[in-house]
């Protein structure tokens, strides 16, 4: 429990080193966006993607290049004469400089190479709002699973103590002589029973609020958590109704099958890029140049010369490199279509688990509503049958032990509904901050 005690003190410093933080699903989402390293990771991957788009495009556009170069050069002139050898010596400067202007005129690989680009980028945005999505669901799933625990932890407090209450009734009653054996070792081993769940159910908070706080980066004690508001909670069917018109949807909504098909389309034109290897290249160039020198037989010379022409470039032989980038450019064109076949059909398994856990999740909640009524009224027969000779010790324990079974089940079920429905639209590639903020308002804060 120590552990717990250091992990409950670290939130409270956190909570209160950010007074304006809400412990609410909406709260979480939020700092999860700022903080989560699996969406700061596909965010940062849409950054540099977006690069792409840029770098493509300057293989479109016109290049300027200048060189220039200055040297001093030293030469030393040995002539035979009739007289002997002779030896000069001369000193010069020679420079130079280019100008150089390249307009590409047709270089389909270059075009190939942009519209790449652009199917990459588009793909990456995509791939961002997926994980957006994704991360929605997360932490809904993370935020309820924190209740669920916390709910559970609860319930066997109060078994604790109305089991620790009845255990010394029956020790009373049995010093009285007016109590059995039985009764008093039936409600001890209850008591140590629970004892051991109340462990189980301690280290269960413990790694629900860790597995939130991985997500958000910020420790969120349960006992701080917005609760759920039952009376808020609309059991709705999913709209539209229909499991057809929720895979219509998903298959233009879907962020992932778009961002597969981006990805067809990115290997579409890999595949033109590399067959363009067999075309020629056509670059206007104009070039504008300085130079100047001098030599033992020419004094003070200089040069400007400006030339404007067509350049073509006509591939005639490669080794076989451009049919072999062409044939690998189809293979992954094909690896690209079947993987978004595979996707689709995640995609459709996917949206239809979701679909049926929203409608069974409506029809479990409502049965488990009537199970915990039905468990209540049965626990307070029972008590009555007690006092009237009909029942036992035993038999309130059972009863009791049922109503706290009814109650964790229907909480765990509401907390699924809700948690489904996100996942839902999160299948079908609709869920929004909005869908978020109307969970929001099922919750009510923590007293």
């Amino acid at each position: 429990m120590s552990v717990r005690r250091g992990w409950l003190a670290c939130a409270a410093f956190a909570l209160m080193s950010h007074p304006a933080y809400a412990a609410d699903l909406l709260g979480a989402y939020r700092q999860a966006l700022e903080n989560d390293a699996n969406f700061l990771a596909a965010r940062a991957n849409a950054e540099a993607t977006r690069e792409a788009v840029p770098q493509a495009r300057a293989g479109l556009l016109p290049n300027l290049s200048f060189s220039g170069s200055r040297t001093k050069n030293n030469t030393d002139i040995t002539q035979n004469t009739i007289l002997g050898p002779r030896t000069s010596h001369s000193d010069y400067v020679a420079e130079g400089q280019n100008l150089t202007l390249r307009q590409p005129l047709y270089r389909r690989a270059n075009l190939a190479q942009y519209r790449q680009a652009e199917a990459q980028v588009a793909g990456a945005e995509l791939t961002l709002d997926k994980e957006r999505q994704n991360l929605a669901a997360r932490v809904a799933a993370a935020y309820f699973d924190v209740l669920a625990a916390q709910d559970q932890l609860g319930f066997v407090a109060e078994a604790k103590k109305v089991y620790y209450e009845q255990w010394q009734r029956a020790v009373a009653m049995l010093d009285k002589g007016a109590g059995t054996r039985t009764d008093r070792d039936e409600t001890k081993a209850r008591y140590d029973g629970v004892l051991a769940q109340e462990i189980d159910a301690a280290n269960a908070v413990d790694l629900a609020e860790r597995t939130l706080a991985s997500i958000t980066s910020r420790p969120l004690p349960a006992a701080a958590l917005a609760r759920l508001d039952a009376r808020r909670l609309p059991l709705e069917a999913p709209t539209p109704a229909s499991f057809d018109e929720w895979a219509a949807l998903a298959e233009n909504a879907n962020p992932e099958l778009g961002s597969l098909r981006y990805g067809i389309e990115a290997y579409t034109q890999e595949v033109d890029k590399q067959r363009s290897g067999h075309l020629p290249t056509l670059d206007l160039i104009a070039q504008r140049s300085y130079s100047a020198s001098e030599s033992v037989s020419i004094i003070g010379s200089e040069y400007n010369t400006s030339l404007v022409g067509i350049q073509v470039s006509i591939p005639l032989y490669s080794g076989g490199a451009v049919m072999s980038a062409e044939r690998q450019a189809q293979a992954g064109l094909e690896r690209a279509r079947q993987q978004y076949e595979a996707g689709r059909r995640q995609m459709t398994l996917n949206l239809r688990r979701e679909f049926n856990n929203v409608t069974v999740g409506i029809a479990r909640v409502r049965a488990l509503e009537e199970a915990y009524k039905s468990a209540a009224l049965a626990l307070g027969s029972t008590e009555m049958g007690v006092k009237a000779g009909t029942r036992n010790t035993l038999d309130v324990l059972n009863a009791r032990q049922q109503v706290y079974g009814a109650q964790r089940d229907l909480g765990k079920a509401r907390y699924d509904y809700v948690v489904a429905r996100l996942r839902l639209k999160a299948a079908a590639g609709t869920l929004g901050e909005d869908d978020i903020e109307t969970v929001n308002r099922w919750l009510t804060a923590a007293k």
